[in-house]
């Protein structure tokens, strides 16, 4: 599908159910197994399963972009009630990769935030890489680095 192709047609952002797992699965792993993340992801099912366990979490909240029926891109997070109001946990969030700056990360981060919104939830989180290309998208959209926050692990 070309960059053409796509402006040609429309994209739609819902929310996802639980038949989007496996194409969302197929399309995590074509996406992060790829640059420039090279994540190392055995089989569609190890995926599946990863991703079914953010499905299982009682305030899960998914969206999906298509196109005539397919799925390019997708968010997976989950809400969290916090002092200042509900929060949106982005856990992962990803664009097929051959249709990547095309326009379609932009749409779906719009869709999620006019849905988000009329659920009253004004604020998205995430983690990401630094000095990777999604580090410009996300900043692009609005989000900023929290200079005193540091990730941690602790791996044994």
């Amino acid at each position: 599908m070309g960059g053409s192709r796509l402006m040609e047609t429309i994209q739609h952002v819902r929310w996802m159910d639980e038949s989007d797992l496996e194409p969302c699965s197929e399309l995590m792993l074509k996406v992060f197994n790829g640059e420039p993340w090279f994540d190392q992801w055995d089989s569609v099912s190890h995926v599946q399963q990863y991703l079914k366990e953010f499905m299982d979490n009682p305030v899960f909240l998914g969206f999906v972009i298509e196109q005539e029926g397919s799925i390019l891109g997708a968010s997976f997070g989950h809400t969290k009630s916090w002092y200042s109001g509900k929060e949106y946990h982005i856990q992962e969030y990803f664009i097929d990769t051959g249709l990547q700056r095309s326009g379609l990360g932009s749409a779906l981060m719009n869709g999620m935030k006019a849905y988000l919104h009329s659920m009253n939830i004004h604020c998205m989180v995430l983690l990401t890489g630094k000095g990777l290309p999604a580090e410009d998208f996300y900043r692009k959209h609005g989000f900023e680095v929290k200079q005193d926050i540091i990730f941690m692990s602790n791996r044994f």
